[in-house]
């Protein structure tokens, strides 16, 4: 929408949609009056909103969906000059179905960033069942995602140069970034975690809470610690799971997860050898010897299975969303076994899981978005959504001169995951919006204690970016160690750590210091 249209949207808004007598509420010296007081019409959720996730089957309970709720919330583009124009910022709730008294919204954040909190809800809803008995359950699509002005980069990338011309990998970066510029450069400046926590702050109010309560996995720790620093005093009951380390930059960041997807993987392997038939063999070291043969026999040889093509990357993404939770090893084990017999079947599936209908990682909390695609293809939206915000959130730039020492050092800390993770140092190259790195800065010593659930073997957070998290929060915050593999550890199913989170929802309970499960 254009400008114009946009402003024409903004008074209608302030006319019809917003309620109440104006009371003095700004960011800075911006009056943020009528987006404060707006009034949600709440509706059933259409087909269009519900096309994009996955379908429940036999976990979902009956009449599930016909409890959706949908909403679209009025917030401005530029927090600075609220006036011009506006974003719709599209809700979902499941309301509170007691017994009990209600306690107010709790509002989810699965990650990403680019993650539909949408299709979250949708796919994982029933999760939050004892939760929504006194709360609530409420989520949305942040600014660039999903049905919240996604971002977009065209249809089509651009030809590749011909020969002779650039055609590395930093150059492919490059053309998809002037994509994104050309379709998406009104837009990209607004993106990012500071406007995103702004946003949810105009939630809080519309939704009638006086406090933000908030469960925010992977990434969505990030966008919670920021709401913490930007709005200390508004802060409720926030369990951040899976913790991002503050301290780190994105290259820190990328050889730390490239070490704990490592780590994960050597765990499975061994476990996978203290059991029989392990495809793997007999002995740890030929363990790791054949899972780095079968990546270079499909990087030599990709394999077909129903004409779609199994590659190393394939293989790589399989391996990788296995390890996000330690209830997907036998489903792994069992892919193994299929392609040491030449079957690469089960290892298209597990690649796949993570996709499915269409809504990329949005479904599974704390997932990143799907793997590099094609030479000549746009990844997909919420790969895009997650770049935008990504180079929006770092002043860091890496192009073609870095590549060769990032993949050293990310293959030095993993042979299988660190050349899938190199690449994506390149994506903010020739951004078209600079970016800083001020949601950094999380300290919020003006807030109540969060409770942090940290897992001891998680391959995509490690436990130690708990623990710096909590020292950069410097407000008590409580780790709540989770011993064991995996990633999002509410989402387990581990009863001592639903029991210790649910009791700090609803009761206001937090563990004492050094509590562990598992």
């Amino acid at each position: 929408m254009s400008v114009r249209l946009w402003a024409v949207a903004a008074v209608a808004a302030l006319c019809g949609v917003f309620a109440g007598t104006p009371a003095a509420v700004a960011v800075g010296d911006q009056d943020l009056t009528p987006f404060y007081q707006q009034h949600l019409s709440w509706e059933p959720c259409g087909t269009d909103v519900q096309s994009g996730a996955q379908s429940g089957g036999a976990t979902e309970p009956p009449g599930f969906r016909e409890r959706l709720e949908c909403a679209r919330l009025m917030v401005p583009r530029n927090y600075s000059d609220p006036g011009r124009s506006t974003m719709q910022v599209q809700l979902i709730r499941l309301k509170a179905t007691g017994p009990g008294k209600r306690l107010g919204s709790l509002v989810l954040n699965p990650g990403g960033p680019g993650a539909s909190g949408v299709n979250y809800l949708i796919d994982s809803g029933s999760a939050f069942a004892r939760l929504g008995q006194r709360y609530d359950i409420v989520s949305f699509d942040p600014r660039g995602t999903g049905h919240t002005d996604p971002v977009s980069c065209g249809s089509k990338l651009s030809p590749p140069p011909t020969t002779g011309e650039d055609n590395s990998l930093a150059a492919k970066e490059k053309r998809i970034n002037e994509a994104c510029g050309r379709y998406s450069g009104g837009l990209l400046p607004w993106v990012g975690t500071p406007n995103v926590a702004r946003d949810m702050d105009v939630l809080r109010a519309a939704v009638h809470d006086d406090k933000l309560n908030y469960l925010g996995f992977s990434y969505g720790t990030k966008l919670g610690a920021v709401y913490a620093h930007e709005f200390p005093r508004k802060v409720g009951r926030m369990v951040l799971d899976s913790v991002e380390d503050p301290t780190k930059n994105t290259w820190q960041t990328a050889v730390a997860q490239a070490r704990g997807f490592q780590r994960a993987l050597d765990d499975f392997a061994a476990d996978c050898l203290h059991g029989a038939s392990c495809p793997l063999g007999a002995d740890p070291h030929h363990a790791q010897e054949q899972l780095r043969s079968w990546y270079q026999k499909l990087l030599d040889t990709p394999m077909k299975v129903k004409g779609e093509t199994v590659d190393e990357t394939t293989y790589v993404y399989a391996l990788r969303e296995a390890l996000y939770s330690r209830s997907d090893w036998p489903q792994l084990r069992q892919a193994l076994a299929q392609l040491r017999r030449g079957d690469a079947s089960g290892i298209l599936r597990l690649s796949n899981s993570g996709e499915g209908g269409g809504g990329g990682s949005a479904t599974r909390a704390g997932r990143l978005p799907a793997r590099q695609v094609g030479r000549d293809e746009l990844p997909p939206q919420d790969q895009l959504a997650l770049r935008a915000i990504s180079c929006r959130d770092t002043s860091e730039r890496y192009g073609g001169d870095d590549f060769p020492r990032a993949e050293r050092e990310l293959t030095k800390a993993s042979p299988l995951f660190g050349p899938d993770i190199a690449p994506t140092l390149l994506d903010c190259y020739d951004w078209p919006v600079a970016g800083d790195d001020s949601s950094r800065d999380v300290s919020a010593p003006g807030a109540p204690p969060m409770l942090l659930v940290a897992t001891t073997n998680d391959p995509a957070t490690p436990y130690q970016g708990a623990l710096s998290m909590a020292r950069a929060l410097d407000n008590s915050s409580v780790v709540l160690t989770y011993r064991g593999e995996g990633h999002a550890a509410y989402t387990t199913g581990d009863p001592c750590i639903q029991r210790y989170v649910d009791d700090f929802f609803l009761n206001g309970t937090l563990p004492k210091p050094r509590t562990s499960c598992g």
